[in-house]
């Protein structure tokens, strides 16, 4: 079975909601759990949305010294990052800044890919902090390949009622000029 970029996106909106979903959740406040602490959560999630999931799957990273990074996630051929922004930190974690390495990745894998964010702030981004995505320095020395990545960003738009939001782009990187 062939999985798209739409799919993956769906399947992390109806996790986004799920999470917020006192029903759901229970006694859980997974809304303010980590990144690290909802990577088997996710996973398992994927696993039984897709029916296939392949965590930590091996990649190019040319700015490590190993020269080798892992991608949170591997569905079908989709490569997918995942980062988490909890209620009372700062833009930092979900920053363009911030996920440098998560965006070197995607953007050297040879196929589709999408970076993840769950924002669970009370202040989301700005469409404009997501466009922030599309411009990214130089890789260094040499002549890399750059496939274009989608970025999916969860948001909750207000608690009463609960209303969430999405802005999705594809980013076609573009190397910034210095002066």
């Amino acid at each position: 079975m062939a999985v798209s970029i739409k799919a993956v996106r769906e399947a992390f909106g109806l996790l986004y909601q799920s999470i917020h979903d006192s029903d759901f959740r229970k006694t859980l406040d997974l809304n303010h759990w980590n990144e690290k602490e909802l990577l088997p959560l996710v996973r398992t999630f994927l696993l039984g949305y897709f029916g296939h999931c392949y965590p930590e799957v091996c990649v190019r990273l040319p700015t490590c010294g190993t020269k080798q990074g892992r991608v949170d996630f591997m569905i079908g051929n989709i490569a997918v990052e995942f980062a988490v922004r909890r209620p009372h930190d700062h833009k930092a974690p979900l920053s363009a800044r911030v996920n440098r390495d998560e965006m070197i990745k995607l953007m050297l894998y040879d196929g589709p890919a999408l970076l993840v964010l769950f924002d669970f702030s009370r202040y989301p981004f700005s469409a404009e902090d997501i466009e922030r995505f599309r411009d990214y320095p130089s890789l260094g020395r040499g002549n890399f390949r750059r496939s274009p990545f989608n970025v999916a960003y969860y948001f909750k738009e207000s608690a009463r009622p609960q209303k969430f939001g999405r802005i999705e782009k594809q980013i076609h990187v573009r190397r910034t000029v210095t002066a």
